[in-house]
């Protein structure tokens, strides 16, 4: 078996920031169900008979700002194929995380957080954005 590490990127965003190189999008939240239907299928459709993941990183974008429940189907559907002692992180940022988001991807296998944080100075933050 090869091992090897998955990327999933989450392109939602509460606001744009000026300085984000990153496919992101704000204001799309009419297109995430969609896209998370499009992960999941891109999941179901792999070819993984040779392959067992050992690193998941959900990225973005904000993967934080979606509903729990879209992150919870996509573990389920990698969880098949990853290690049981995968390291999988999620990108998370302070102002659309809440506890029960905590819980639902620390139930679906996440064990690391990875916090976005630009500034504490709101001055600044508004000016970036």
């Amino acid at each position: 078996m090869k091992h090897i590490g998955v990327y999933i990127h989450i392109p939602f965003c509460v606001k744009k920031c000026i300085y984000c190189d990153f496919v992101s999008y704000s204001k799309k939240e009419n297109q995430i169900a969609p896209y998370i239907e499009a992960v999941l299928d891109e999941i179901e459709h792999m070819n993984m008979n040779d392959y067992i993941i050992d690193t998941i990183y959900i990225g973005g974008g904000t993967p934080s700002i979606i509903d729990a429940k879209y992150i919870d189907a996509i573990m389920n559907k990698l969880k098949k194929y990853a290690k049981r002692e995968a390291e999988i992180t999620i990108e998370i940022n302070p102002g659309t995380i809440t506890k029960q988001k905590l819980l639902v991807y620390k139930e679906a296998g996440i064990n690391r957080i990875s916090i976005g944080l630009q500034t504490t100075y709101d001055k600044i933050l508004k000016e970036i954005r």
